[in-house]
């Protein structure tokens, strides 16, 4: 394949990108953008073939992660590396990022996520490093639970515990669900993701396939509206065919962004993700236009309201569970949400005290936010 001519050179590139992003931000994403080019355009390799193939290697870039800034000896040095039809894809993917706003994750298609590779496309939310952190978090702290009981009852000659049934809502890409179901020790856990969005599931589907290979529990994804009454749900939310257990942990990465927020988010969000998956809007509406004032939720924790009155619904706040005392699960919290906030994590610990879960517990992200919310029912 024809190298680049000397007339290709990535330094004016990088000055639009720097124009629109600032200098550092600049180096770095054309950095992640030449490694993409480099590695998958013009090399006949599509994401259907990713699929069938069914590649276990996943080394997508982890965008979200500062790492030092090429120079311009380096950028000109990948400038010579690229074929002139990598430098053309090139060209496009900065147009796209600085005159229309294409967050990178789209251009480049994909997203890190613990050990998964999400599949990303508009109008789907976009992983971000906040919600890998905590999933991973909970993995480690479900897998040390769940080991210690196993280990309690094997002693005790009770055999191996059922898998924990965890339900996830506003699953989006999947990235929660999957990311659980590789993190998570072997046949540990039935995962359950549900959205209301179409093109959500259809992604969500997509990225099951694209990282079956490295899952080590079952995930499946299902259409569920969870804005319908609550009296409702339990019958869409059944676990599996033939299983009898309840659901014994909710996780969510609701929507909580404020519209007040929304209203100052950058364009590459609100131009191209799903407000849906950011804003908690009244049932039955996609945006937030002709929606009066009033309807509005301007706390943004509506959504976790639901959620909380969802998990007593389904139990999770009752000790009336005949094997709550074999599997320990007052020590497991039953309901885990992200949110944005210290107010918004004060505001979902009361949410979760009136409805049952009587113990709560904040996490911090690395950038020292109070991020997630969990609530536990403790005997």
């Amino acid at each position: 394949m024809p190298r680049c001519s000397g007339n290709n050179t990535l330094l004016p590139l990088l000055r639009k990108l720097s124009e629109s992003l600032g200098e550092q931000q600049a180096k770095n994403e054309l950095r992640w953008l030449i490694e993409h080019a480099r590695k998958d355009i013009g090399d006949g390799i599509n994401i259907q073939q990713h699929m069938t193939a069914q590649n276990t290697e996943h080394k997508g870039a982890r965008l979200w992660r500062e790492q030092p800034a090429r120079t311009a000896d380096e950028i000109e040095r990948d400038s010579e590396r690229l074929s002139s039809v990598q430098h053309a894809w090139l060209r496009q993917a900065i147009s796209d990022r600085t005159e229309r706003h294409k967050p990178l994750q789209y251009i480049i298609g994909e997203q890190q996520f613990g050990k998964t590779n999400i599949i990303v496309r508009p109008p789907v939310l976009i992983p971000r490093w906040e919600t890998e952190e905590w999933v991973l978090r909970l993995a480690e702290l479900i897998n040390s639970h769940t080991d210690n009981v196993r280990d309690t009852q094997l002693q005790q000659g009770l055999g191996v515990p059922r898998p924990l049934n965890i339900l996830e809502a506003c699953t989006g890409s999947g990235c929660v669900a999957l990311g659980l179901g590789c993190e998570l020790t072997d046949n540990s856990a039935r995962i359950l993701g549900v959205d209301i969005s179409d093109n959500a599931l259809e992604l969500a589907m997509d990225n099951l396939a694209y990282n079956q290979m490295l899952l080590s529990n079952h995930v499946h994804f299902r259409k569920v509206d969870l804005q319908q009454p609550i009296h409702t749900l339990p019958a869409q939310l059944q676990v599996d065919e033939g299983v009898s257990a309840g659901w014994d942990m909710i996780v969510s990465n609701p929507p909580y962004v404020t519209p007040s927020e929304y209203l100052d988010l950058d364009a590459d969000v609100r131009e191209w993700e799903d407000i849906r998956a950011l804003v908690p809007l009244p049932p039955g509406t996609t945006d937030l236009k002709n929606v009066p004032s009033e309807d509005l939720d301007p706390s943004g924790m509506s959504f976790v309201v639901q959620l909380a009155k969802l998990a007593k619904e389904l139990g999770l706040a009752s000790k009336d569970r005949s094997d709550e005392a074999s599997l320990r699960l007052d020590s497991l919290p039953r309901l885990v949400v992200e949110i944005g906030s210290t107010e918004q994590a004060q505001a979902a610990c009361q949410i979760m005290h009136d409805h049952g879960l009587n113990s709560t517990e904040v996490w911090k992200d690395m950038a020292g936010t109070d991020r997630v919310v969990l609530g536990y029912f403790k005997q």
